[in-house]
């Protein structure tokens, strides 16, 4: 009995340990099952974060979250911060207050297309305009105080006792984009990251810059006369070496970038340049119709006539990009910008004097540009528009001339009457809130009578009777008659054109108004293929005159010294401001330079600009960089 009790309990213990076990063995399935699941959606995260250049969503990979405000700040950062030898200070602005709200689609304009987005061969304020977006430099101003400096993919910059030697180490959480291509093809599978941004793109910017072959970097490389030496220290340290330390160096160094090179150093089959011809290729590079960049936001469409698109980088480490997306529409047609943001199909837009009128001062008071539907702001920015006349043409060679147009122009009564007074008389190569303007020297007065004096003395008269000035130059009869380039664009500069040749015509002189658009415009001008043409220089708080006036920009390819001022005074006192770093010297050098352009006339220099701005309700947090481009919407943000 005793058995069949102990044989009838073993059996139900292993009954019970067969059910144990055969439970066991499901959950041991089960959780394997699971696991090989969860591996797999892993691997399949992985693979669509590969796919779409998504390094910070692998966990492991120096994750970079990115987000509207950043990511916490890298103990490497902090450290820096409190280093007395460090130039890069922390800027207590943030860009979006810490109610701000991430998403939505900011609607905004752009009048022209670009030439293309290359960053080191454009110089146009449109294409400086999406840089500012898509890209990242060494460092910046403050975003409240120009003169401070903050770190931007730099974060450490040390500058030696003799000024000649700076020292920047590099964040090593930056990305490049992923290149807007036709992924699906298989022809750019070589393009495949990650890419980290790397001190090496930084030298590679310079060889490119510095790089004769490359004609459209011709002004930038104008700073670098002085280049001595520069290197990749490793992956995240560039050191940068001057022969001779001049004050602009340290403005131009803060303002370096990099440049991806494992694109730009490629054909579209991935094959290497050779170093002979790589400038060569670089400037017609067969990706130069979009642009490249490591910053807030990715240009991610190009469409000309249509629009430029910009879409939210999430994996940029210092924030400031609340927008999941910005579209700048092409509108050529300068009457759609107020139609649209009476639609609402515009968040923000600036207004030309005429609509600013129409819109503003003579508008009903149900107009939403007055019932408080939108609102409103302005600032002046660092800029001045000129009227630049082309030496090298026989009719502005002499500075009489020169003298006699600016008399001719009725500069206040367009300012007044066309500008509906958004601005104020310039009368030298800077702008009027530059601290360093001549506010001694008065305008030139709109005088027809001082014009035609003296046109006579620099042997403009009239020869044959037929109403236009002539003047024997070189055995040839040459007749004062010559083309006025105006952007075609802008209804108030074809009135000014228009107005300045009846001036024009009644001291006898022709004036053919040329409206081109802008690309044309500036093609013309890189090629000096102009006698006249009114534009506008736009520039940061430090005054240097080297790019623009220098007689050795005079010839250059693309240069800025486009309408060929050569003087030796002139190159004086610009090299001597250059190694100047007393300010109060410095003011007073820069005061002698204005007058000597003041007398020489090589431009016309017209006024500096107030601009109005109008802008949807739903953006909040609108305010203006104190630099360009002073419209930079990333403190704004939609509300929900």
């Amino acid at each position: 009995m005793q058995r069949g009790f102990l044989r009838a309990v073993l059996s139900t213990l292993l009954l019970v340990g067969f059910f144990v076990m055969t439970i066991v063995n499901v959950w041991q399935s089960n959780r394997i099952e699971k696991n090989l699941i969860n591996l797999l959606n892993r691997i399949e995260a992985v693979e669509k974060a590969l796919e779409n250049n998504d390094f910070g969503a692998i966990s492991g990979h120096g994750r970079t979250r990115g987000g509207i405000f950043g990511v916490s700040e890298p103990a490497t950062v902090t450290a820096a911060m409190s280093d007395p030898k460090n130039v890069f200070s922390r800027d207590n602005a943030n860009w979006l207050p810490s109610d701000a709200k991430q998403g939505g689609t900011l609607n905004l304009k752009m009048g022209s297309d670009p030439k293309g987005f290359n960053w080191l061969i454009e110089n146009g304020a449109d294409v400086s305009e999406i840089q500012a977006y898509v890209h990242v430099q060494l460092g910046n101003y403050h975003l409240k105080d120009v003169t401070q400096y903050k770190g931007e993919l730099a974060y450490h910059w040390e500058i030696s006792e003799d000024k000649r030697t700076h020292t920047l180490k590099l964040r090593s959480d930056f990305f490049w984009h992923k290149p807007t291509v036709d992924w699906a093809s298989g022809r750019y599978d070589w393009l495949e990251g990650p890419h980290p941004v790397t001190a090496h793109d930084v030298v590679f910017m310079l060889d490119l810059m510095t790089n004769d072959q490359v004609a459209g970097a011709a002004p930038l490389r104008s700073y670098f006369d002085e280049l001595e030496s520069y290197e990749a220290l490793d992956d995240h340290t560039f050191r940068i070496r001057f022969s001779t330390p001049k004050y602009m160096q340290k403005v131009m160094v803060m303002g370096l970038y990099p440049l991806p090179q494992f694109l730009y150093a490629n054909d579209e089959v991935g094959e290497a340049y050779e170093p002979e011809v790589i400038g060569k290729r670089f400037e017609d590079h067969w990706y130069n119709p979009m642009g490249l960049g490591a910053g807030p936001y990715i240009l991610s469409r190009y469409e000309p006539g249509v629009a430029v698109e910009l879409k939210r980088n999430p994996k940029f480490p210092l924030g400031g990009n609340a927008m999941d997306k910005i579209l700048y529409s092409i509108l050529k047609d300068q009457n759609q910008p107020p139609r649209k943001l009476r639609t609402g199909e515009l968040h923000l837009s600036s207004l030309q004097p005429a609509q600013y009128r129409a819109e503003v001062l003579e508008g009903d008071e149900d107009s939403p540009f007055k019932n408080g539907q939108l609102q409103g702001g302005e600032f002046w920015s660092y800029n001045y528009f000129y009227i630049a006349w082309n030496a090298d043409q026989p009719y502005f060679a002499d500075k009489r001339a020169r003298q006699a147009m600016s008399h001719a122009f009725n500069a206040q009564l367009l300012i007044d009457d066309v500008f509906l007074g958004l601005g104020e008389r310039c009368t030298g190569p800077m702008p009027t809130v530059q601290p360093y303007y001549d506010r001694s020297l008065d305008p030139y007065s709109f005088d027809l009578e001082k014009a035609k004096i003296l046109l006579e003395e620099a042997g403009w008269t009239d020869s044959d009777g037929d109403g236009i000035r002539d003047k024997l130059i070189d055995g040839d009869l040459v007749a004062f008659d010559f083309n006025f380039i105006v952007f075609g664009s802008s209804n108030e500069y074809k009135t000014i054109g228009n107005i300045y040749k009846e001036d024009l015509a009644k001291i006898g002189i022709k004036m053919n108004v040329s409206p081109m658009e802008w690309a044309n415009l500036l093609k013309k001008v890189d090629a000096r293929e102009f006698d006249a043409v009114t534009l506008a220089w736009i520039s940061g708080p430090p005054v240097d005159f080297r790019q623009i006036w220098h007689s050795s920009q005079a010839d250059l390819p693309k240069g800025s010294n486009r309408v060929g001022f050569r003087n030796a005074e002139a190159d004086r006192i610009i090299e001597a401001l250059e190694l100047e770093f007393d300010e109060a010297k410095r003011k007073a050098l820069s005061h002698e330079f204005h007058k000597l352009l003041y007398d020489e006339q090589p431009y016309t220099f017209f006024y500096t600009r107030k601009s109005t701005v109008f802008w949807q309700r739903e953006l909040k947090n609108v305010w203006f960089q104190l630099t360009r481009p002073h419209v930079n919407t990333r403190p704004f943000y939609l509300e929900g």
